[in-house]
């Protein structure tokens, strides 16, 4: 859409990418058309950044990636109320981001698998860099781009963890954390569990108690909830 492209985003493109040109507009959009310049790539760029994380972790964190600033607040309460004592052997970070969610749980639980899920390739790509920076076991982590968790087979998890998003591009609302949902019901083992994070005023826990039969309150604070959902032995 053309009020999408400024002044300062063509900037960008000629500073990383190489001369750049915009089309006429037409019903409100335009193309912009950049000629790559090998020679400006990628030292031009400040990304991706290193970021010290809670736990002695660190996270790779490349250009599109949620939060590539700073730890965002609801990942750091989730962090503080991630997981009990029970051991989870196949722990899958649904939305993973960075993958400190997944990270956190992984280096908890030796010896655990931990697969990363996230629709954007940068995510993921965020989650392997720092999965290996962190020199967690080669063999023990998984890093896929995928819609959500379609395609993955029934009872093949043991905790889905997400910080679900509330909004892609402009469009706000809880559609996405209940396809999250509903898929992870379908991944987990009987017995298995998905903890979530989100804004309090998302009623999360109306959709966990439609799907799983129930939730626990994890922890609460004046803007955030953690709920627990476990799926029932059939």
């Amino acid at each position: 859409m053309a009020k999408y492209i400024h002044t300062s985003t063509l900037s960008l493109l000629e500073k990383t990418l190489g001369p750049t040109r915009t089309s006429l507009a037409r019903k409100k959009a335009r193309l912009a058309f950049v000629t790559f310049d090998p020679s400006l790539s990628p030292a031009n760029s400040v990304f991706p950044k290193t970021l010290s994380m809670p736990s002695n972790l660190i996270t790779i964190n490349h250009a599109n990636v949620f939060s590539r600033e700073k730890l965002d607040i609801g990942t750091r309460f989730f962090l503080e109320h991630l997981m009990g004592d029970r051991h989870y052997g196949k722990i899958v970070d649904l939305g993973c981001g960075n993958g400190i969610l997944g990270l956190t749980a992984a280096s908890q639980h030796p010896g655990s698998t931990a697969t990363f899920v996230d629709e954007s390739y940068m995510a993921v790509q965020s989650a392997r860099e720092s999965w290996k920076a962190n020199q967690l076991q080669e063999d023990k982590g998984r890093f896929i781009a995928n819609d959500c968790l379609t395609g993955f087979p029934a009872n093949s998890a043991d905790l889905v963890l997400c910080n679900p998003p509330f909004h892609q591009g402009e469009t706000i609302g809880d559609h996405i954390a209940r396809r999250m949902f509903k898929q992870a019901h379908h991944v987990l083992r009987p017995g298995g569990e998905l903890r979530i994070v989100g804004n309090r005023h998302l009623n999360y826990h109306t959709r966990l108690k439609q799907l799983f039969g129930g939730y626990r309150l994890v922890a609460s604070d004046s803007k955030f909830v953690i709920l627990s959902s476990t799926l029932k032995s059939q």
